[in-house]
């Protein structure tokens, strides 16, 4: 049965009035609903700037294509939004996720977001579903709200809830929610994660970045019979069950989103031990400061011989963006014990060209800061940075490059003080 506050999807679309700064959730609460009324009907935004977290491989629409002289902006540089970017509608803002929600929490900065939400309960009450990532920081400054009510996102048992009042309309909507699938895991990202696995301890609560290596880690821990970690990260993806079965993950699980497949959305909804809270809370130092060993663990694109990394630049072209990545390494000092740890594979193109460089490409913004990282971890070993001279630094990054370009770089690695 519809809910009194019920309208038609361009009725909720034109709930804009006037120009400014409308938030779109994203991962699997895209707002499908109000963006498919937007595209049968452009003239509904006129001028309008678009925010949100776009997430590279999920939420890959170009936005700017919504709506009449609309401009996006964004901190992540998805595929979708290349178009816009050609076309000056693509605002890139480098900031970390905790940024991200600083800015959108600004009074005044959000008039109104979208969100998809599962449908109302019998309390009064309706939560958040499997992305509690954002729409908590416009919601808190003041920003109306419209839920897209989608009868298959799962109402989560462990996650942020708010008065069903304090939505401005509900649209009706079902469809299926957005999938992830990291793909097969390759024999180097394989032994990556068993050396990282290897590398942790009963009592370690760790952050896994989406990806390959994540599925990667999840399996080899699974598999060395780890138990009693604890998982702290912005997303969770499917291979997380099994382990969360096996009992890895015995202290339980916090995140912001999650994404997967069916059967992942259908067994996480009713699961106490997976948590789900903003970047409020997941990405602040806060937080990291009252966890005893903080592990995190990330993927990049390259690392160069001084120990910093690039994670977001392919080519000489923007793929991606800061996301949370260095929220997370610093929350890894922050929590006193803790390790940032960066993985790559040794090699790309085929194993035509190393990921361990002699330095970033110039004109390459650098990511991660050499002085953020603890140790790089590639298929052929483990470089540990901590303490390491500039000089020592070099010949450990060399020591774990793939053996068939470890001569040149052991020639730039002379050249480093």
């Amino acid at each position: 049965m519809p809910h009194k506050k019920t309208v038609s999807a361009r009725t909720a679309a034109l709930m804009t009035e006037g120009q400014g700064r409308i938030f779109l959730a994203g991962c699997a609460s895209e707002p499908r609903a109000i963006l498919e009324a937007v595209r049968r009907e452009p003239d509904v935004w006129q001028a309008q700037t678009l925010t949100g977290t776009f997430i590279p491989g999920v939420n890959d629409e170009d936005f700017s294509a919504f709506g009449l002289g609309t401009t996006v902006e964004s901190i992540f540089a998805t595929k979708g939004l290349r178009l816009g970017a050609t076309k000056g509608r693509l605002d890139l803002l480098p900031l970390h996720y905790s940024a991200q929600w600083r800015h959108l929490a600004t009074p005044g900065c959000v008039k109104i977001a979208y969100v998809e939400v599962p449908p109302p309960r019998n309390d009064g009450t309706i939560g958040l579903g499997i992305s509690a990532d954002f729409v908590l920081a416009p919601i808190a400054a003041g920003a109306r709200v419209v839920g897209v009510i989608n009868t298959r996102m799962p109402d989560v048992a462990n996650g942020p809830v708010l008065p069903v009042d304090r939505f401005a309309a509900f649209v009706e909507d079902d469809h299926e929610l957005f999938a992830y699938d990291a793909g097969e895991i390759d024999a180097a990202t394989a032994m990556i994660g068993q050396r990282i696995a290897g590398l942790l301890s009963p009592g370690d609560t760790i952050q896994l970045g989406l990806g390959k290596v994540q599925s990667a880690v999840l399996t080899a821990l699974g598999n060395a019979g780890m138990k009693g970690l604890s998982f702290h990260a912005g997303m969770i993806s499917t291979p997380i069950l099994d382990a969360l079965n096996a009992n890895v993950f015995s202290k339980g699980v916090t995140t912001g989103v999650a994404l997967g497949d069916r059967r992942f959305y259908d067994e996480i909804a009713a699961r106490k031990d997976i948590r789900f809270e903003p970047v409020g809370y997941t990405h602040a130092q806060t937080t990291f400061s009252s966890m005893e060993r903080f592990i995190s663990v990330n993927s990049v694109l390259e690392v160069d011989l001084h120990g910093q990394a690039n994670g977001e630049f392919l080519g000489g072209r923007q793929i991606s963006g800061h996301g949370g990545m260095v929220d997370f390494i610093r929350g890894s000092r922050a929590s006193g014990t803790g390790l940032s740890i960066l993985a790559l594979p040794a090699t790309g193109r085929n194993g035509t060209v190393s990921r361990i460089v002699s330095q970033i490409a110039e004109g390459c913004p650098v990511t991660v800061a050499r002085s953020d990282v603890d140790l790089v971890v590639t298929e052929f070993g483990v470089a540990d940075l901590r303490y390491a001279s500039t000089a020592e630094r070099a010949r450990r990054l060399t020591a774990i490059a793939a053996p068939s370009f470890q001569g040149e770089l052991e020639d730039a690695s002379n050249r480093v003080a």
